[in-house]
């Protein structure tokens, strides 16, 4: 169960220069110090200038359905070496998705009403439930229930998105017992998209391949 739980988963300074000056006889002259001031505060406009006309970048792109794979940006398709694959059409919308139990067999898939998939049924994997942080259209949790088996895993990012560890609850419900644990992860490659392609989980590396349009 624990494996399994890895396969899901898943960016001044500014110098100011003060001078003085002093008038000649004969009347007022501009005097080298004077001129470096005005140059400066010259340069510092046009500084401003080219500052306020640069482009702002362009927000990224993240629907609801890219959140579940954890990516964001124009992704056409993520897969993992286990069969897990996600499809999605120009806009981010899922259009196909396989898990490594599935096959043949189409995945049951639900959500709630804001269009987030919160459940997946394949047959005979069982069910899964996911929970998200919808301020930043991300996943928060994956929860995987299989009979008396039962595992959850919260997951927890740094400020700029990258996850940092993962917090597990298994339970056998038959023997009623139940382990919390954590597992520090590492991001170890990213595309140029920002999108993560390989990790380390505790002992355990997780590698995806992401295809953009």
């Amino acid at each position: 169960m624990k494996m399994r739980i890895f396969a899901f988963l898943q960016a001044f300074a500014i110098v100011f220069c003060v001078t003085s000056c002093s008038p000649k006889s004969g009347g007022e002259e501009k005097t080298d110090e004077t001129v470096s001031v005005e140059t400066v505060e010259n340069d510092s406009v046009a500084t401003e200038n080219v500052a306020e006309s640069e482009p702002e970048p362009e927000p990224v792109f993240i629907t609801p359905d890219l959140a579940f794979m954890e990516v964001h940006g124009h992704v056409k398709s993520v897969e993992y070496p286990n069969g897990r694959k996600a499809v999605f059409d120009e806009k981010g919308n899922l259009v196909d998705y396989a898990t490594e139990y599935s096959g043949e067999n189409e995945v049951q898939i639900g959500r709630d009403e804001d269009g987030y998939i919160v459940s997946t049924y394949d047959g005979p994997g069982g069910s899964e439930m996911f929970d998200y942080d919808k301020k930043n259209v991300r996943l928060n949790l994956t929860a995987a229930g299989d009979g008396a088996y039962y595992s959850e895993c919260h997951i927890e990012y740094d400020e700029e998105g990258n996850i940092i560890r993962f917090n597990f609850v298994d339970e056998d419900r038959a023997e009623e017992t139940r382990d919390e644990w954590s597992m520090d992860v590492e991001i170890v490659t990213k595309d140029e998209q920002g999108n993560w392609t390989e990790l380390k989980a505790g002992e355990a590396v997780v590698k995806r391949k992401i295809v953009y349009y």
